[in-house]
Order: structure tokens, then sequence, then C-alpha cells
């Protein structure tokens, strides 16, 4: 373990160094993100300002709820993003040889090599609408509570980066798994919505098979109207080892069957 947390930081500032050799680009591609999300809030914003609520939720808190939805999502953009190209083919282009011929763990070379800069933009965007909302909506919040929110973050982050892995392991037997993982990972989208809101099927959906819902929309729920964020914190934090657990057990099932794409 200590030899990768002192791995870390090379493999960061090394890829940071790299993406930097085109700031232009760079620059460009976090603007590109924090404008995209924030057209969609515009959209959402200009459809909850027509109506009173949201089934209870207004723009207030439903500003407040898609900040936070924002924030894991970015973070994990921003440290896990080179996953998508293992799922885009990377298995048929032969991206694992070179972190196979290293005594280092291959999961974590695959990580570490690329720092996406483009998810700052979602992150500066989801830190503002916190900034801005939360005084809008009437509450204070305990120390506890902050904490509490913080831990949520953590592990929702940890899901986040679970789910690609899962998907984008299926490549392992697919070769290319970038479809189904971009479907998958896009229902992440309805988390930053009240759930009632949805059929039944979507919200089983999204609380048991894929519970986006479970690390994003039930915690603030419970923060804002008066529910137990302890025992939500719990199911997040359930929620994001087990698919954890689940995505390294699948990625390393994967990795046994792996050939080289010379061989």
């Amino acid at each position: 373990m200590k030899k990768y947390i002192k791995l870390y930081p090379y493999y960061v500032s090394r890829s940071i160094k790299a993406r930097l050799a085109y700031r232009f680009d760079a620059v460009i591609g976090i603007f590109g993100f924090l404008l995209e999300n924030a057209i969609v809030f515009s959209t959402l914003y200009l459809t909850i300002s027509a109506i009173p609520s949201l089934n209870g939720w207004d723009i207030n808190t439903m500003g407040f709820l898609y900040g936070y939805y924002l924030i894991p999502k970015a973070i994990d953009h921003i440290f896990s993003d080179q996953i998508w190209q293992l799922a885009n083919g990377g298995i048929t282009r032969g991206i694992l040889d070179k972190y196979l011929i290293k005594p280092i763990n291959p999961l974590f070379q695959l990580v570490a090599e690329m720092i996406q800069l483009e998810g700052f933009g979602e992150l500066i965007l989801g830190i503002l609408f916190l900034f801005v909302f939360t005084p809008k909506l009437g509450v204070s919040f305990s120390a506890i509570q902050i904490i509490l929110l913080v831990l949520c973050v953590f592990f929702a982050v940890w899901f986040f980066f679970a789910i690609k892995l899962i998907f984008g392991s299926m490549s392992f037997w697919t070769k290319r798994s970038i479809e189904v993982m971009t479907t998958i990972y896009d229902f992440s989208n309805f988390a930053k919505y009240p759930i009632e809101i949805f059929s039944g099927a979507i919200r089983f959906t999204l609380t048991y098979l894929l519970p986006f819902s479970v690390v994003i929309f039930f915690p603030i729920r419970a923060l804002l109207f008066g529910g137990n964020l302890y025992l939500q914190t719990l199911y997040v934090m359930l929620a994001s080892i087990g698919m954890l657990m689940l995505s390294l057990f699948i990625w390393n099932q994967g990795l046994k069957r792996y050939e080289s794409a010379g061989s």
C-alpha cells in the first residue's frame, strides 16, 4: 500500500503535465463540461419555475440536489476516466500489455495513468450550486450532518468507479462494452431528480439494481426533509462497498483470461 501511495503523486503529476502541454484544449474541456451542466440545470430551472414544485421539491432543493450529484460524479470523472478506454476497444488494442510487464497492479496503472481535467468543470459547478442554494433552503446543518454528507460523497465516488469498472471489465469477454457501459452510467442522471416522479420499474432499478438513488438522492432527501441521515449514510456505504467488491471480482476474473493483442 505504501508503494502505491508514493507512486500515485508521480502518476498524477505526469498526467497533468501531459495534459497542460495542450493548455488551451484543457481549458476548453473544463469550460465545456461546466457549460454543458449549466445548460442542463437552466432547462430544469425553467421547468421548475413554471410550477410550484416537483413532488415537493422546489428550485432551491433541486439545485442543492443537483450540486451534490455533480460532486462525486466529477471526482470520479477526474480520477478514473481511463476505464472508458478499456471499454472502448482497449482490449483489442492491447492497452493492458504495457501494464502487465511492470511489477505494479495493472488496475492501479490503468486508473492512475490519466487525470481528466475536464471533470473540474463539473466539480466547480457542483460546489457553486451548493454555495448558492444552501442559504436559500432556510435550514441550518449541524457539524454531524456535514460530516455524514462528506462521508456519503466519499463512498459515492467509489460507487461511480465501481459501476464503470463492472461494465468496463465486460470487455474482457465482449472485446468492447462502451455502449452498454454508457447506457448504464447514464442511469445516474435519474438520481438528480426525486425518485417518486418515476415509474415503479425505474424506481426499483435505481434502488436495487443500479442503486444510484441510494447514494445520491436518498441522503439529500433525508438531510432536507428530516429523514434518518445516519441510516441513509449506512446504505450509501453498503451499496458502494458491495459494488466495489463486485467490480474488483469481475475485473480479476476478466484479467485472468486476458491475452495480449500480440499473442
